[in-house]
């Protein structure tokens, strides 16, 4: 990777790490309620929200936060006896049948991807058209609606609730916590893209170049939305309140991976649009460009999440006033970004490669197992080491909140299982949408491959940080 491109990629992680620790400096505590075993982890009373001061949109928040606050002072036995049987039972197979689960999917999506419409046509349901429209469609509409709605209701969570309902006890997550999950984004895709560039640089002929830039684009990014938010579905969806405070701290770490990905993560596999000012090589021009890539559709969608959930009138105007049903459209389309993201994965793995002449459309050879070797060592053992070790950092400088807290055992949950997922499947969507239908079948090989490796060691890794962190002591 050139040296101006891998400056370009430090200047953007700066530029992430100073625009979300400012725009979340007055950003008020998230007040989900969570009330979940009060007497393990907190001795004193939690607060209860008052229903006078919520909006209509915290009213069904108020509801749950009762429910959940009335089962955990009718439950009086202890969890230290059970929290042992519970992570090596539950949780195993919670976090194995949603890795499995991810595979039948791309699986069902391989055999639509060779499933004939008819017997004599070539056609299939998921041909090489349909993907390259499904990819258009995951980038410009599905992930940016999904990352407008997911941050404008973590913000609309916060107002919902005062600070006075439990903010200060360590029961719900901060504005404070939840701005550390952007800059541990930053750190820990800087570090990816130092790994990938030493393990790589001995790569440096013309012919390892793509495959190097493979290796090097698995290792700085992992799966940091798709996965993620299955895993919290499939362990936490009977705690309503848990999961919508992991769903808030994922999304407020897609504020910084989405930038990055849509503009570092082209400068890595090199499809980095370098004409779109034409012969202009002047500085403004230079400028202008870098602004083009790095405001691509879903950092757009973050950006207005941002604004739609900061700013009261227009929160009010999208959850409760004539703008919801608009609102509530684009939600809708949201939910279709991880199955549309899944079925372009498997399609580009089991499609035909292309017998067009065009340089971007060839098709090239499959990873080396040294090189899956070298991604795997990255993302299942170097990755969670360094996401340990942040953990550790950020818990020197207590900034991670309150000892034995619900808001604690959270955070340190998405941040050590962010550093424990397998390489980022929107790879293959970035380089359907440049036409390098070769390389994306590569992509889908070598992602295909390491997320069959990856049951196992993610099934231990995810058990590891669900006992690390003490959120198994919520479920």
């Amino acid at each position: 990777m050139p040296k101006m491109a891998f400056l370009n990629g430090v200047f953007l992680c700066w530029a992430m790490m100073i625009m979300t620790t400012a725009s979340c400096q007055a950003f008020t505590p998230v007040s989900t309620s969570l009330q979940t075993r009060p007497t393990i982890l907190n001795r004193s009373a939690p607060q209860i929200i008052k229903p006078q001061s919520l909006t209509t949109f915290g009213k069904g928040l108020y509801r749950q936060q009762q429910q959940h606050y009335v089962a955990a002072k009718s439950s009086t036995t202890s969890l230290s006896a059970t929290t042992t049987a519970l992570v090596s039972k539950t949780v195993a197979i919670a976090s194995f049948s949603a890795t499995v689960k991810l595979l039948c999917s791309i699986a069902l999506g391989a055999w639509a991807a060779r499933k004939r419409l008819k017997k004599d046509s070539t056609n299939t349901i998921l041909d090489g058209p349909a993907i390259a429209a499904l990819s258009r469609l995951t980038y410009w509409i599905f992930q940016p609606a999904f990352l407008l709605c997911s941050v404008t209701k973590t913000f609309a969570l916060a107002a919902a609730t005062s600070a006075k309902a439990g903010g200060g006890t360590g029961n719900t997550l901060t504005g404070t916590q939840l701005a550390l999950m952007p800059l541990v984004a930053c750190f820990q895709i800087g570090t990816g893209a130092m790994i990938g560039q030493l393990l790589t640089k001995k790569k440096s002929d013309g012919s390892g170049d793509q495959q190097g830039s493979i290796v090097r684009m698995c290792t700085t990014f992992a799966n940091s939305g798709p996965l993620p938010l299955l895993f919290a579905d499939a362990l936490f969806s009977k705690q309503a309140m848990i999961q919508s405070q992991v769903v808030a701290c994922i999304s407020f770490y897609l504020l910084a991976w989405s930038p990055l990905f849509w503009s570092f993560g082209k400068l890595i596999l090199g499809t980095s649009e370098t004409t779109l000012v034409g012969e202009d090589k002047s500085v403004g021009a230079k400028i202008m460009q870098q602004v083009k890539q790095f405001l691509s559709p879903p950092v757009i969608g973050s950006i207005g999440g941002i604004v739609i959930g900061a700013t009261p009138a227009l929160r009010e105007l999208f959850l409760n006033g004539w703008l919801y049903p608009l609102f509530g459209a684009m939600q809708t389309l949201g939910t279709a970004y991880l199955p549309s993201a899944l079925l372009v994965l498997a399609g580009s793995l089991a499609s035909k490669k292309s017998d067009n002449n065009n340089e971007a459309s060839k098709s090239t050879a499959g990873l080396s197992v040294k090189s899956l070797g070298t991604i795997a060592f990255a993302r299942f053992l170097l990755a969670p080491i360094w996401a340990l070790l942040i953990l550790k950092g950020l818990d020197k400088l207590q900034l991670l909140g309150q000892a034995g807290s619900p808001a604690r055992a959270i955070l340190s949950f998405v941040i050590l299982m962010e550093g424990c997922m397998p390489p980022a499947q929107n790879s293959v969507i970035l380089l359907q949408l440049v036409g390098m239908t070769g390389a994306a079948s590569t992509m889908a090989q070598t992602l295909t491959a390491l997320y069959g490796l990856a049951v196992v060691p993610v099934t231990l890794l995810l058990s590891a940080c669900l006992s690390l962190s003490g959120i198994s002591n919520l479920m």
